[in-house]
């Protein structure tokens, strides 16, 4: 059982990871599914301090919620998706430097709810470049915490150097993989309000014309 959620786990964090903004423009209801995952189960593992039943089942539910608002909130999805990639954002730094330790439950929430409205404002601006961060780092965040799953004791991830370092290095990964496509991903015309898209956008009209 812990062995295939590891695998889960992986997948799920390289799919965020290596095609999150991609995800945004072709298969919305997944980014909103693997971005409530990782929410439910990273408040989860703050709350009860493992990736056990509560933290799987938070991430279980958060996924069904969180795609299914797909269909209802359509008209908002870009502050959606900025809120939901502002909270894993966050959980995933408190997790890898260890701070969720120090964190009730309650303030894990409010504190993830701030990088939520943080990350909300910041998409509206910048839309493209902040998803992809958002998505690099947490998916990486993700892959880390099933390869320690898979270990024959699994360790404890959160505050230790080497996971943090490979978390790092796969977000930076994730990051230079997702801009070096971006300009195949983001349609030739983005929506108003995003000077990112807008010229990754100018930039694939002039490769094709």
């Amino acid at each position: 059982m812990m062995f295939s959620f590891a695998i889960l786990l992986i997948l799920c964090g390289l799919g965020i990871m290596g095609f999150g903004l991609l995800m945004f423009y072709a298969w919305l209801p997944l980014l909103y599914g693997l971005f409530g995952f990782e929410i439910g189960l990273l408040l989860g593992r703050s709350i009860t301090g493992d990736v056990g039943a509560v933290a799987i089942t938070l991430g279980i539910v958060a996924a069904v919620a969180a795609a299914g608002a797909t269909y209802f909130l359509e008209p908002y999805r870009r502050t959606l998706v900025g809120f939901m990639g502002g909270m894993a954002l966050v959980l995933t730094i408190f997790a890898v430097l260890g701070l969720d330790r120090l964190m009730s439950g309650f303030s894990g929430v409010a504190l993830a709810a701030v990088g939520g409205l943080a990350g909300a404002a910041v998409a509206l601006r910048y839309f493209d470049l902040f998803i992809i961060v958002a998505s690099a780092f947490s998916g990486a965040a993700l892959i880390v915490t099933g390869g320690q799953l898979l270990l024959p004791t699994p360790a404890d991830s959160s505050g230790s150097f080497l996971p943090a370092l490979l978390t790092a290095i796969l977000g930076v990964f994730g990051l230079r993989w997702q801009l070096s496509n971006i300009a195949s991903w983001v349609p030739a015309e983005p929506a108003a309000g995003d000077p990112f898209a807008e010229r990754v956008g100018k930039q694939a009209n002039m490769r094709n014309s």
